[in-house]
């Protein structure tokens, strides 16, 4: 029986998938194959070239000490005048290329992508792993799975708007969030007895005082349907809330790891009899 490990969508927040995995490691629960969106797509094609939690923490350790990636803040030197000017300008002059696209370019994505991934190729993982991504033409999503990890992730955190689109093989491709939250469905088209599937739980809205508070709750209940969808073919669901968590802000690794394993430990007992479960029906129908 093949266990696949679906990891969904949802910024920094997605530093809880290494607490989750911990969790998973301590009881010998190790998938067969792996698949995310999003920042999904980033730990999940990490988890799959090294297959180690150990690891992925060193690794979201080391990029937090080299790039301080905090979308949300556009002074990041506060002690240093000078270096605010000049900061400032060089993201302005960097990111005027995109702005009829996108708010932001992929400079900083494309650094921290090769960071965690250098040329590393979807072959070189220790287990199967797909980026999923959403393809603005056919309007669905897509799966990748083969060239550099670091160009097949790329189009799975393109934030549309936020980020632009990326071509590739003729698609225009966004975040797989966008139509997979937590992509399952493609998960068990590529072969996966059972899926564990980890959510990132989003802050509800405020109750809505003007339109555009009324737009941001309608756009909120869509994906939270559209995502159930894809939880509804999961065979057991890990949803990890991280209240008032910055999702575009990617420096408070600890607390994100640490809600991660916290969850994923209180979910263990309920895990293991699902498994235990499916594993012994799969035996008998063999």
């Amino acid at each position: 029986m093949k266990i696949g490990l679906s990891l969904g969508s949802g910024g920094a927040r997605g530093y809880a998938h290494i607490g989750v995995l911990q969790a998973l490691e301590e009881v010998g629960i190790k998938p067969d194959l792996v698949n995310g969106s999003s920042i999904g797509a980033i730990i999940g094609g990490a988890y799959a070239l090294y297959y180690d939690s150990t690891r992925l923490v060193a690794l979201a350790k080391g990029l937090v000490a080299r790039m301080n990636v905090d979308y949300f803040t556009t002074f990041r030197y506060t002690h240093y005048k000078h270096r605010i000017l000049r900061d400032w300008a060089l993201s302005i002059l960097c990111d005027i290329s995109s702005l009829r696209g996108s708010i932001l370019s992929h400079r900083t994505n494309q650094s921290a992508l090769s960071f965690l991934f250098g040329e590393y190729r979807f072959s070189d993982t220790k287990i199967p792993f797909a980026a999923v991504a959403v393809d603005l033409i056919s309007e669905t999503p897509v799966v990748i799975k083969d060239g550099r990890l670091r160009d097949g992730i790329l189009p799975s955190i393109s934030i549309p708007g936020v980020f632009p689109a990326v071509e590739r093989d003729g698609m225009f491709l966004v975040d797989g969030g966008v139509l997979a939250d937590v992509p399952v469905r493609e998960l068990r088209a590529d072969g996966a007895d059972f899926i564990i599937a980890v959510k990132l739980g989003e802050d509800h809205p405020a109750p809505y005082k003007n339109g555009f508070d009324l737009l941001t709750t309608v756009d909120f209940l869509k994906g939270e349907k559209l995502s159930q969808w894809e939880l509804d073919e999961a065979d057991f669901t890990i949803e990890v809330d991280l209240p008032h968590y910055n999702p575009m802000c990617f420096t408070n690794y600890r607390t994100g790891i640490e809600r991660g394993y916290t969850v994923g430990k209180q979910a263990l007992p309920a895990l293991r009899a699902k498994l235990d479960a499916a594993r012994a029906t799969a035996e008998v129908n063999q």
